[in-house]
């Protein structure tokens, strides 16, 4: 009975001692090296081991998938009319579509069918000056809506009474001093457009890089939309005074 207690308690030591070594591995030990000292090979781990990352449990796994990107946001497509309204928000009609050079220089009067409807693609936040583009126009191209100046008064500002025409223009890029078309200068990508208002605001570059106040002004008189830098400065020079008026996407 003695000789089997004492095979019994060498049988058990041995068992300690192998968990002892089993708990005390080295990190990187191999299966090879782990079935030469006589234990069980290791359970596998996936992912990769960083050296000199350990935990308590060991070397940390890291997956050697490579991190999600995120996927640039498309541009969302808004379609619509251009409505112009005061300051105080009187609504004074929609952007024209007629044939010929008045274009969309100025509002509809004759029905709902002779609106210019547009659309604007954008992202959300907006990432730079946009283009509106006519989708229906009566005019001969081009059909990005934009401003147009003379070489010779294409500098706006405060204190300068100079005008821009609201017209339609070629494409140009976003923040871009006026390009030349022809006999004149203009600027396609110039609105920035806020999605919660739906208003649409516009920011000439000058010839000189520099980024002046853009007001859209309205000429009731003579049914024409304009550009300028600074309203009273052109009202002072004008016999028929204009009105600094606001434009807004009018959703289909």
């Amino acid at each position: 009975m003695m000789v089997v207690a004492f095979v019994k308690f060498w049988v058990l030591l041995l068992s300690l001692s192998s968990a002892l070594l089993s708990i005390h591995a080295a990190p990187y030990e191999t299966n090879g090296e782990r079935m030469a000292r006589g234990l069980p090979p290791a359970r596998p781990k996936f992912g990769r081991y960083v050296p000199g990352v350990v935990t308590r449990e060991g070397p940390t796994a890291v997956s050697g998938a490579k991190y999600a990107r995120t996927s640039p946001t498309p541009p969302t497509p808004f379609k619509g009319r251009l409505q112009v309204r005061t300051n105080e928000g009187h609504v004074l009609g929609n952007v024209r579509n007629w044939a010929g050079p008045a274009s969309i220089s100025g509002i509809n009067f004759l029905g709902p069918d002779q609106d210019s409807i547009v659309e604007v693609l954008t992202t959300n936040p907006q990432k730079e000056p946009i283009n509106i583009v006519v989708k229906n126009p009566a005019f001969d191209p081009p059909f990005f809506v934009g401003a147009s100046a003379n070489p010779s008064n294409s500098h706006i500002g405060l204190g300068l009474r100079n005008p821009l025409a609201f017209t339609n223009v070629d494409s140009t890029p976003p923040n871009s001093p006026p390009v030349p078309r022809g006999d004149r200068l203009v600027e396609s990508a110039i609105w920035s457009f806020d999605h919660k208002t739906l208003e649409l605001k516009a920011q000439w570059v000058n010839p000189d890089h520099s980024k002046p106040p853009t007001i859209l002004a309205y000429d009731i008189r003579n049914n024409v939309l304009f550009f300028t830098g600074d309203i009273d400065a052109y009202n002072r020079d004008n016999s028929f005074p204009a009105s600094a008026v606001h434009m807004f996407l009018l959703r289909e």
